[in-house]
């Protein structure tokens, strides 16, 4: 098995993330409908209403950044431009690396158009170029020996995997629906529904259905579940080693992962699943896990703990 280009396959889904893909680019339109009706409501900007009443000429600006960092949301924000009628020329790309003073996008409007939109704009260019910049940083700490991606824990799901995409990292998976991951909770209602072998029981299920995912992957918090799962992963490939197949280990400190991984290779099934670390992986302590043996470090930190970069828009 090629683990690195096994691992691609299962957990980058970047290349989705597109105004190009017509499922992200209706996500996309229903977030920023929701999220301009939701600050100007029903009564809208009544600051810009009070101030310029009927006037509303068309004036210029400019979206600079404050900060050093990578520039992530440059493609969503011009869509949200755009719906709200303000013409936008960029100056930078997302992924490029940006800093303090550089002018991300030139804009051009009506008054009342430009201040609508300035917070909701500066917001999602900020909280998106915060966590590319972070994901940039992790993956230089790693320098290359495991991929780095988010965990679920968003608060703008597509849009924050969009930016960890960005910095370098890979996605995961994007919901629900796109793939298969048996997490410690279903294991326990098996065990309450008093089936034996709990583990082994969940791969052969979840194999059933591995047409309709992208990997299977079961996460375990001990090493007799690790070694189950491989085993079973490894009998229900046959010959055939070509699906993502992953056994995650959560809240296991690395020394704990190594020995796991020890044992893995000295039975013969380490090359019959991808390894992920996930729990409480942070830019502190994640040296510890880089040699530990996984392939990838999964951690919520990206999008729940991420600083935004001081992003603002300048009328000029």
């Amino acid at each position: 098995m090629n683990r690195k280009k096994t691992l691609s396959k299962a957990f980058q889904r970047g290349h989705m993330l597109t105004l190009k893909n017509g499922l992200y680019r209706n996500w996309i339109s229903k977030f920023i409908v929701d999220e301009m009706k939701g600050d100007v409501g029903v009564k809208g900007d009544i600051t810009t209403s009070a101030l310029f009443n009927g006037d509303n000429k068309k004036v210029k600006a400019i979206v600079k950044t404050r900060s050093d960092g990578i520039a992530a949301g440059i493609e969503e924000v011009c869509f949200l431009y755009k719906n709200n009628k303000i013409n936008s020329k960029q100056m930078k790309k997302d992924g490029q690396r940006i800093k303090k003073g550089d002018i991300l996008l030139r804009l051009s409007g009506k008054e009342k158009n430009l201040l609508k939109v300035e917070r909701s704009a500066s917001d999602l260019l900020e909280r998106m170029s915060g966590i590319a910049t972070m994901t940039s940083m992790l993956t230089k700490k790693t320098r290359g020996k495991v991929g780095i991606a988010p965990t679920r824990k968003t608060q703008w799901r597509y849009l924050d995997k969009k930016a960890v995409y960005v910095g370098g990292g890979l996605t995961h998976r994007l919901a629900l629906w796109e793939s298969i991951l048996i997490k410690d909770n279903h294991l326990r209602l098996l065990i309450d529904k008093k089936i034996k072998n709990p583990v082994e029981f969940a791969l052969g299920r979840a194999w059933k259905k591995k047409g309709q995912a992208n990997f299977v992957e079961i996460e375990v918090t001990d090493k007799k579940r690790a070694i189950a799962a491989a085993k079973k992963f490894k009998e229900l490939q046959g010959r055939k080693n070509n699906f993502p197949c992953l056994i995650m280990f959560d809240n296991i400190k690395p020394d704990r992962i190594k020995k796991m991984v020890r044992e893995l290779k000295k039975q013969k099934l380490y090359n019959h699943a991808l390894l992920e670390a996930s729990g409480g992986i942070n830019p502190k302590n994640i040296s510890g896990y880089v040699n530990s043996g996984v392939d990838v470090l999964s951690l919520g930190c990206l999008t729940n703990s991420s600083k935004a970069l001081n992003i603002k828009q300048v009328i000029v």
